[in-house]
């Protein structure tokens, strides 16, 4: 008896997953001929779709644009890529909303690791409510090693999607070794809350972040470190435009 049950389920979650991954691409592709783009002008593999926890008949798009794509002489690949937030009804994919900007996102150096989208509870007042993206980075040094990840938030406003906090730097991981021991690290892990207090309309934002800073040395021919933690609360206030 069991083997009818667990063929069924996975027939179920075959079903369920395929449907899904049909529905994202039926998304994308009616947003792209609305943009008038095409499938290979954009980074597919950063490419974010989520519904709204809140309002699960609309789907935010997060859709890297190709602006420059290009790769040096020695194999390093250089990206810019324009941003396309949009927020689009989950049935249709008729774009209700859109945020377009240029030249956002860069990837080099540093490279551009992944895009997540941020539903989390920013409920800023008693009818608005923003979504944000998750931009992480990391570099390639072993000397330097470093990783951060960007928030931005969206809200509607007015009928138009507008960012209202641009790149903030929630979370950063660097440091500078020799490579077997000696060297200085820090690590910082943000979480937001909102305030009870208002400016402009909008709770006020808190960043409570969490600061660990590692020393790593040689002593009596072993390697030891030194670790020192500490936390910082920061206030965001909204001045009409944006979050600062």
């Amino acid at each position: 008896m069991k083997r009818p049950i667990v063929f069924i389920l996975l027939m179920f979650l075959f079903v369920n997953t395929y449907s899904q991954s049909n529905q994202n691409g039926f998304l994308l592709s009616q947003v792209l001929k609305q943009l008038q783009l095409k499938p290979s002008n954009i980074h597919k593999e950063l490419y974010r779709e989520k519904k709204l926890p809140n309002k699960p008949s609309q789907t935010v798009l997060v859709i890297p644009k190709y602006k420059t794509n290009e790769t040096d002489d020695e194999g390093h690949l250089f990206l810019e890529l324009d941003a396309y937030i949009i927020i689009a009804d989950s049935s249709t994919g008729k774009i209700l909303y859109q945020y377009i900007e240029d030249n956002a996102w860069t990837s080099d150096a540093m490279v551009l690791s992944d895009i997540t989208i941020d539903t989390g509870l920013y409920q800023l007042n008693e009818t608005d409510r923003a979504f944000g993206t998750r931009v992480s980075y990391h570099g390639s040094s072993g000397p330097n090693p470093y990783s951060s990840t960007d928030l931005s938030l969206y809200i509607v406003q007015n009928h138009t999607l507008k960012k209202i906090l641009n790149n903030y730097q929630i979370d950063l991981d660097n440091g500078e070794w020799d490579t077997k021991c000696a060297g200085e690290f820090n690590q910082i892990n943000g979480v937001i809350d909102l305030d009870k207090n208002k400016t402009d309309g909008y709770k006020n934002i808190i960043i409570k972040s969490d600061i660990q800073q590692t020393k790593s040395f040689i002593k009596n021919g072993e390697c030891e470190e030194k670790v020192t933690t500490k936390n910082t609360t920061r206030y965001l206030k909204y001045n009409g435009k944006e979050f600062q």
